[in-house]
């Protein structure tokens, strides 16, 4: 990989297949801010059969914390071993339990300086591990919330430490993707000039939509009507103020993305049953695990429609290049 990627402005969208993807020699490493996180986005990725001999996947889940911790790592490893992947689990506490962190409001805050040293520690505990040439698939970190900020972030610095050898993939976070707009404000604010970041609505428009997408989840459902309004138009005000967090605004160099799509063919009903080992958290996204299977499944086939694909359904990553800094390599 280059530092003379094309820019934004110049994006290319390339089309290739999982058994190409993950045919490159070495590691192939997905981060996942909390459990369940590479499960909802990827597992149709996952779930494709690839060619024999193809490298091996290791899922690490990065927050892992309180007094739910033990069923969701159990319920991660029953997912790694469905998806043929290698399991670790770097337990470090998730957002509610950081002194950062002094309400529910504060899950959708900017990335800064109150974040360094978590994400410095994410990079400390990975960085010996990681033995280049390898592939890392990180979160975009569509919707605003910090968790996924900080393991974006983290991603981008292992790219910088290790160089051009470590190749860095980010995915569209589900099910925060799933609100409108979400990924065209995420691509915005990184400075992303493709095509996909244009899809913006007028700033109302927006809080809108993501009020709307919130209240359409159980996850405030158990709120009188009145307080669930409120709710959502807070949460909602505060994700969009931090989802459109600027590049400049954050630490390290530029992004510069290009995006690739692969067509997805998993076996009838193993992402249901991803989906449904989850059981801790399925609940609180959906009224059920046919639904939000459903839902995540007709987000691939709007990826698909995207880019001309009718009726099949399609994974998008976005290559990142400019985390290497304005030199080919450092050591």
């Amino acid at each position: 990989m280059s530092s003379h990627a094309p820019s934004p402005s110049a994006e290319t969208e390339g089309e290739g297949s999982p058994a190409a993807l993950f045919a490159p020699p070495g590691q192939h490493i997905f981060l996942s801010p909390h459990a369940d996180d590479v499960a909802f986005s990827c597992a149709g990725l996952l779930a494709t059969p690839t060619a024999a001999g193809a490298a091996r996947r290791q899922l690490v889940t990065v927050f892992l914390s309180g007094p739910d911790a033990d069923r969701r790592r159990a319920e991660d490893q029953t997912v790694a071993k469905l998806l043929g992947c290698d399991y670790r689990c770097l337990e470090l506490p998730d957002a509610p339990d950081r002194p950062e962190v002094h309400n529910g409001l504060d899950h959708f805050m900017p990335y800064g300086p109150p974040h360094l040293g978590i994400a410095n520690e994410i990079v400390h505990r990975l960085l010996p591990r990681l033995t280049p040439p390898l592939t890392l698939y990180a979160p975009l970190a569509v919707g605003g919330h910090i968790d996924h900020r900080i393991v974006h972030e983290a991603a981008r610095a292992l790219a910088y430490h290790i160089g051009p050898a470590l190749r860095l993939m980010f995915y569209e976070d589900l099910p925060y993707a799933l609100c409108p707009y979400s990924l065209a404000r995420r691509l915005s604010a990184l400075g992303d000039g493709s095509p996909r970041a244009t899809e913006r609505g007028r700033p109302g428009d927006e809080q809108s939509a993501y009020r709307r997408w919130l209240l359409s989840m159980p996850l405030i459902g158990d709120r009188l009507p009145g307080l669930r309004t409120l709710v959502a138009h807070r949460v909602a005000q505060v994700a969009l103020r931090a989802d459109q967090q600027p590049a400049r605004a954050r630490p390290g160099f530029t992004p510069r993305l290009t995006s690739h799509v692969y067509p997805l063919s998993p076996p009838a009903g193993l992402e249901e049953q991803v989906i449904a080992a989850y059981a801790s958290q399925c609940p609180l996204f959906a009224t059920s695990t046919q639904d939000l299977t459903r839902q995540l499944a007709s987000y691939g086939q709007k990826v698909g429609e995207q880019h001309g694909k009718v009726a099949s359904r399609y994974q998008r990553l976005w290559q990142e290049h400019g985390a290497y800094g304005p030199t080919p390599h450092r050591s």
